[in-house]
């Protein structure tokens, strides 16, 4: 704003010293040094910072042009318009700055006072139009400022859920935890408190009832028996299914490789996951996490979606992005790493860059009650 301005200030100035010297015939000798005195005015209050200082500046430029247009030439009225306009747009009312620039035209004769009118309408419409383009800056700065703040306040909220999110699972696993430790106190270890308790009888008997002793040892197997499968139930029951954990870690993966790159992620499945063998998700995780890293060095891609289905004889893992593809695949140390850990279960990996790019991993098994 400031350069458009001392741009269209200067440009009125060389309109007015050309007028100068094509309409006088012997032109003031001093009419450089005006001219630079203006220049000095105006390059200082561009270099001022306080506004109260600036103000000042140019008014004293309006007064000094006055004086110039009065004593030195005429055509120095030229830059009052300006001048003047913009010292409204900062301190004083427009209307009245129009009004007092009428005055001039009661003393000026000839094509001066046209061009006169003329650069005042300029000034006048060009003052308008800053002051609209500045107040939609400032809109915009207040709504830039305002989208600032609600962002700043999501990242707290989003910080704050995080932390919630933790603490939440710390607690489940305090909770699970103390489960645990009361279902072995309350189950485990009465029972094997009851164990230790005949076997201890039996020590004490064996001597003068071998046949009692014998008995309470049965008990004792038979409880310490129960005991150990009540403990081995518990931990079956306590472990996640295969299929839960697997696709957990695979999520888990997706969403920390979008946090990091910043690209937009889902995981979706679709059929019986227990089909899926341990061995099975290691290779899906292992060629799912090597395509990720091939998007974000190369796709050049916004957002990427991996899907696992379970389909009738195959299992099918799929990753695409919408980046710019590649029409020649090209076989790196990833692709070729893909295709080797696959094939070792009789799998196979196709790659496809038409559309973005597409990796498919595809795992044969052997479908249940075949």
């Amino acid at each position: 704003m400031e350069s458009w301005s001392i741009g269209k200030r200067w440009l009125v100035l060389g309109l007015a010293v050309a007028l100068i010297y094509a309409m006088e015939p012997s032109p003031s000798p001093w009419l450089i040094l005006f001219i630079l005195l203006y220049l000095a005015l105006d390059l200082t209050a561009l270099l001022l910072h306080k506004t109260a200082y600036r103000n000042a500046i140019y008014g004293m430029m309006i007064v000094y042009c006055a004086g110039c247009a009065v004593y030195v030439n005429p055509e120095f009225v030229l830059l009052l318009p300006p001048n003047a306009y913009e010292t409204a747009r900062r301190v004083a009312p427009r209307i009245a700055v129009t009004v007092l620039l009428a005055i001039p035209l009661l003393f000026l004769e000839g094509p001066l006072s046209e061009i006169y009118m003329f650069i005042a309408a300029i000034s006048l419409f060009d003052g308008m139009y800053l002051r609209h383009l500045l107040q939609r800056l400032n809109r915009q700065e207040e709504q830039l400022d305002q989208l600032r703040l609600d962002q700043e306040k999501l990242r707290k909220q989003l910080h704050g859920n995080r932390e919630f999110i933790r603490a939440s699972e710390y607690t489940y696993k305090l909770e699970e935890r103390n489960r645990l430790s009361q279902e072995l106190h309350d189950g485990i270890g009465h029972s094997m408190t009851g164990a230790l308790i005949q076997m201890e009888a039996a020590k004490r008997v064996l001597p003068t009832d071998s046949a009692g002793a014998e008995k309470l040892l049965k008990n004792a197997i038979g409880i310490s028996q129960e005991s150990i499968e009540q403990i081995r139930q518990t931990l079956k029951n306590m472990k996640p299914p295969v299929e839960q954990l697997g696709f957990h870690r695979l999520r888990n993966t997706v969403e920390a490789f979008g946090s990091r790159s910043g690209l937009q992620t889902s995981v979706v499945h679709q059929g019986d996951l227990e089909k899926i063998t341990p061995l099975f998700w290691k290779i899906i995780h292992d060629n799912v996490t090597e395509a990720l890293t091939n998007t974000a060095k190369y796709g050049e891609a916004t957002s990427v979606q991996v899907e696992v289905r379970v389909l009738g004889k195959w299992i099918q893992s799929v990753v695409t992005d919408n980046g710019r593809g590649q029409a020649k695949i090209v076989k790196g140390m990833g692709l070729l790493g893909m295709e080797e850990r696959t094939a070792a279960v009789n799998g196979t990996v196709i790659a496809d860059g038409t559309q973005g790019f597409k990796v498919t991993t595809l795992i044969p098994y052997v479908p249940s009650g075949k």
